[in-house]
């Protein structure tokens, strides 16, 4: 259905296009990069905060990857400022010894995610599939084994989902996803 199309659409995209990614800060993230087989381009390091914020807004990465030693010196008060340089780059904070291999994956995941930006309705990628799971009449415990969710987490999507809409039911729910095209008439 739409959510295994969009999945298989996601993963060939991404063996396609690399993540671009900038770092700030040590030489342990630079070389657990190196070794990302292709998957991560390294498009700049600085070794400031300040200079972040000026690569962010040149260089528009995909990630941003902050060296703990870094933020420790310097602080996280910069964060909002570094998002503002660039509101479409994700921030990873790898832990402060060695990132280790899971640093690629992290950077994978937050390049994923942070690209989930909501459409022009307010809802993410994942809220319209959840719209349109409960529109197909599944339940909420069908939807979390479904999508790998907890039910509390189905319900506050769905809770989020009304409110964002100004909707009061199920039934308004597949009204509105019958109107908006996630489902076929």
């Amino acid at each position: 259905m739409i959510a295994s199309d969009a999945r298989v659409v996601l993963a060939t995209y991404a063996r396609i296009v690399r993540t671009r990614v900038l770092i700030a800060g040590g030489e342990a993230v630079l070389r657990e990069l190196r070794g990302a087989n292709g998957e991560v381009e390294v498009i700049g390091r600085v070794r400031s905060l300040d200079d972040a914020e000026e690569a962010l807004r040149a260089l528009r990465p995909s990630v941003l990857v902050l060296d703990a030693d870094l933020t420790h010196h310097e602080g996280l008060c910069s964060l909002p400022a570094l998002r503002r340089a660039s509101p479409g780059t994700a921030i990873v904070l790898p832990p402060a010894e060695e990132p280790g291999p899971r640093l690629v994956r992290a950077i994978r995941m937050a390049a994923r995610d942070f690209g989930r930006r909501r459409e022009g309705d307010g809802l993410t990628a994942r809220e319209r599939e959840v719209v349109c799971l409960i529109a197909l009449g599944h339940t909420n415990r069908e939807i979390a084994d479904r999508l790998v969710l907890s039910v509390r987490t189905v319900e506050t999507h769905r809770a989020r989902i009304q409110a964002r809409l100004g909707l009061s039911s199920r039934a308004e729910l597949v009204r509105w996803a019958l109107d908006n095209g996630l489902l076929a008439p």
